[in-house]
């Protein structure tokens, strides 16, 4: 840059580089672009400021600042600045079908109008979409009935999608009108989500606003008002901080600050370089060439992410067979979510083998052929004699781990308590060199002491190894993964930095599949455990007393974009619109003859009769009893087999259709963001029943229940076992940044996150009428203001860094649910400790 030197100082980063020239034709004496260059002096302030490509400078008083340096090479290189958010008005623009085709449907308003809806957001979910897709934006007036000035969203030729927030337009609109702003504003598609199930009918767009001007001043002001944005409470559910592409590396970083900042321990960072360095040297020790790669059961896109995507890496590091062998594991059927849907999941995951299953299944069939005949005893023993004929083709296949097997390393992935983990590798575990433990959960040490007779599993010698990896506000383990894995291939950075496209490092069409796959399985579990890269950490409530772009936010999004992006150069790479259009799930809603409900609809049926809402407490429960959930099954089933298909629903499936399904989606959505579904008139009467929703003065602060009975003594389990007892399994839903869900779920043997948390109750004759007790340290406790008060007090000591393991073990009170004649119900239960919380 060359300035003739006369007059005012110019300082660059505070050091003095000349003088303005005097007389106003500054740009002919600053060697400045007349086209992209700026220079202006404002009348009113009489601030002079001028703007290169490569350079920003203002003046202050007689003094010139260098305010920025964009780079001498690459102009463009500053980013963005954005705000993301959820796009109103997408229901009125959609039908509640998923076929690109359907026809104009017809709904009521909330004031019982009939109107037409027209399907363009169908149309765009159904296109070829891609992140980052521009969005063109007008401004406009609707009547709501009263007139409201909006900017209206649309996307290529399919007219109109939506609008801006009606919360959010007015603290932007000052910028959409002024064309010193706008020209540099540009909406782009973030991400479409849901809606290919009934079980979300409607399909939710999400949005960025971003702004590419580089005028430092204008930058400032803008910013500002997308940090009002992220802060007014009347904005908060619309508008979510913008992620942009957001390196493994960079990841690390916001974690090595988050637990330094947590701990209060500046070797923080040090310690945890230090186990990643040790994981990576036992995976890449030319001595341990086998390696045996675990997940927990009841497996979630998470944990399947966690192992599938490791493998891959593993093996794209070392192609050569003979240098490692890797093998995924799960003690448990892999759910319909990613059933053939996760690159290289059929069969590239497998069971333990248990020698004595097949002769098991074979007394339980006999068993079962000895009862009276039924329709669920033949149901019954129909799944067997699937599971019997399924056992052998896996077995056949080698898709099971061998009894003889013994792996030099063992990797423990996303396992939060012993209750999720099986038994089934605890050969496996104490014959290995060394053992890996990898999650995000927080550590629950004094259970897994006591389950290691059980479990196998050592977790004061994986300690002592410096193995243990736990950064427990991560939002999820997929993320641990991805970062592992860019340590272990560099090349990685290089695609992701752009820097050279995949196809040039990975020439082979298997390589190409095997880094599809590495990528798919930990997008999509980052993905699935965020809900749809919503939650960007496991937050406390103290953080939601934070400004928004202040608390954690170790970008799970802006991970998954710097992934995805780095296949784009393949054929088929992977998306936000391959997330979309995959992973997703639903029973069969396919009718058969002369039964009047679909699996579905039945599902939605006993979701119906089982809830029960709590206006004054912002509580929902849904229970269901085991002979409905065997009911859904089995009718799931008949309809897979009615459409010439091998039967797969899974009783874990059942139960996530429950969980899942509209019924909870509403008892656990917060109204005052999502708004009300407007009634689709050719639903059927169960859908619209599962559909109807309560107010509460807790709307945004709800909490919602699943309890089924998920086990009955002499009748099939999620395991194909005939069960020797009953069981209950509860599900916790609470919004984020509370602590509800995880609070409930320690009554129950459980945990989880905040928000999300889960536990079981084991018991020989329970039910959802049983009564049943609490004891805490052996005592019966029947206050439940003490039993909230030792439930909170847990709650703290886990979630406390400041201690050690020992000093939990010691603090921890034992609290146990137990039978009790004079006691409630599992629903009244958690209904007292609520009325506690609230």
């Amino acid at each position: 840059m060359m300035i003739n030197i006369a007059g005012m100082e110019i300082f660059r980063q505070n050091q003095k580089i000349g003088a303005l020239p005097s007389g106003n034709n500054y740009c002919n004496k600053i060697n400045c672009n007349p086209i992209s260059d700026k220079f202006d002096i404002s009348p009113a302030t009489n601030i002079i400021s001028f703007t290169g490509n490569n350079f920003a400078y203002r003046q202050n008083a007689n003094v010139i600042h260098y305010i920025s340096f964009t780079g001498l090479n690459d102009p463009d290189k500053i980013q963005p600045i954005g705000i993301q958010m959820r796009v109103s008005g997408v229901q009125r623009n959609q039908t509640n079908s998923i076929d690109p085709n359907a026809k104009m449907n017809y709904r009521k308003d909330k004031n019982g109008f009939i109107i037409p809806q027209p399907n363009s957001v169908n149309k765009l979910a159904n296109s070829d979409w891609k992140d980052g897709d521009n969005l063109k934006f007008k401004l406009k007036t609707i009547y709501k009935p009263e007139p409201l000035s909006t900017a209206s969203l649309s996307y290529k030729n399919l007219g109109d999608i939506g609008r801006v927030p009606d919360q959010i337009f007015p603290k932007i609109q000052s910028f959409l009108n002024n064309p010193d702003y706008c020209d540099d504003i540009k909406f782009t598609l973030s991400n479409a989500i849901a809606g290919t199930t009934k079980g979300a009918p409607t399909i939710g767009l999400r949005a960025n606003m971003l702004y590419y001007g580089k005028d430092p001043e204008k930058r400032e002001k803008i910013e500002q008002a997308f940090n009002e944005i992220l802060n007014d409470p009347d904005c908060k559910k619309k508008a979510m901080v913008y992620q942009p592409k957001t390196s493994p590396d960079e990841v690390l970083k916001l974690i090595f600050d988050h637990e330094t900042e947590k701990t209060k321990d500046p070797k923080s960072a040090e310690k945890m370089t230090e186990v990643i360095n040790n994981i990576l040297k036992e995976i890449e020790n030319p001595e341990n060439k086998k390696i045996l790669l675990v997940g927990h059961c009841k497996p979630d896109g998470d944990t399947l992410g966690c192992i599938l995507g490791f493998k891959n890496a593993i093996e794209l590091k070392y192609p050569d067979k003979n240098q490692k062998h890797v093998d995924c594991a799960i003690d448990d059927k892999i759910p319909g979510l990613f059933r053939h849907k996760l690159p290289g999941i059929d069969g590239g995951i497998k069971r333990a083998l248990n020698p004595e299953r097949e002769e098991n299944l074979g007394d339980e069939i006999t068993q079962l052929q000895d009862r009276p005949e039924s329709e669920v005893v033949n149901s019954e023993i129909e799944i067997l004699q699937d599971e019997l004929t399924d056992m052998k083709k896996v077995k056949k296949e080698g898709n099971t781990l061998g009894l003889k097997d013994k792996y030099d390393v063992v990797v423990l992935f996303d396992v939060p308590t012993p209750q999720r983990f099986s038994g089934a590798f605890k050969r496996y575990l104490q014959d290995a060199k060394k053992v890996i433990y990898i999650d995000h959960h927080p550590h629950r040490a004094n259970e897994w002491l006591e389950a290691k007779e059980e479990t196998g599993i050592d977790i004061p010698k994986i300690k002592k190894d410096n193995l243990f990896w736990v950064a427990d506000a991560v939002p999820a383990a997929t993320q641990m993964v991805g970062i592992l894995a860019s340590k272990m291939l560099p090349v990685l950075n290089k695609i992701g930095n752009d820097e050279i496209k995949a196809d040039k490092v990975f020439k082979t069409q298997d390589m190409q599949d095997k880094f599809k796959a590495f990528v798919a399985s930990v997008v999509a579990g980052m993905s699935t455990d965020t809900g749809s890269f919503l939650r960007t950490a496991n937050l406390l409530p103290q953080h939601m007393l934070m400004p928004a772009q202040q608390r954690p936010n170790f970008m799970p999004e802006g991970m998954s974009k710097w992934l995805m992006a780095s296949t784009y150069s393949l054929h088929e790479s992977i998306d936000k619109k391959w997330l979309h259009d995959e992973i997703s799930y639903d029973i069969k809603d396919k009718k058969l003859p002369n039964l009047p409900l679909t699996a579905r609809e039945t599902m939605l049926k006993h979701a119906i009769k089982g809830k029960s809402t709590f206006e004054t407490l912002g509580l929902g429960i849904v229970q269901v009893d085991y002979d409905d959930m065997f009911d859904v099954w089995s009718l799931a089933r008949k309809t897979e087999k009615y459409e010439s298909k091998t039967a797969e629903t899974t009783f874990l499936d059942i139960q996530n259709a429950f969980k899942y399904s509209e019924v909870m989606n509403i008892l656990r959505g917060d109204p005052t963001a999502h708004g009300e579904t407007p009634v689709n008139l050719q639903a059927s009467p169960v859908e619209k029943a599962a559909q109807q929703d309560y107010t509460s003065i807790f709307d945004e602060d709800r909490i919602a229940v699943l309890i089924c009975q998920d086990k009955k003594k002499g009748f099939l389990d999620e395991k194909l076992n005939l069960a020797e007892q009953n069981g209950l399994r509860l599900s916790f839903r609470s919004q984020d940044g509370s602590i509800w869900a995880e609070v409930l779920a320690l009554l129950f043997n459980g945990g989880g996150h905040g928000g999300a948390s889960g536990g079981r109750v084991d018991l020989p004759e329970i039910d959802l009428e049983t009564p049943l007790g609490v004891e805490i340290n052996g005592k019966k406790v029947k206050n439940p203001a003490v039993i909230f008060e030792k439930l909170h007090e847990n709650y703290k000591i886990i979630n406390d860094p400041t201690k050690t393991e020992e000093e939990k073990t010691d603090e921890l009170v034992k609290i146990k649910v137990v039978p009790d004649k004079n006691g409630l119900t599992c629903a009244n239960l958690i209904k007292n400790i609520v009325v506690e919380i609230r």
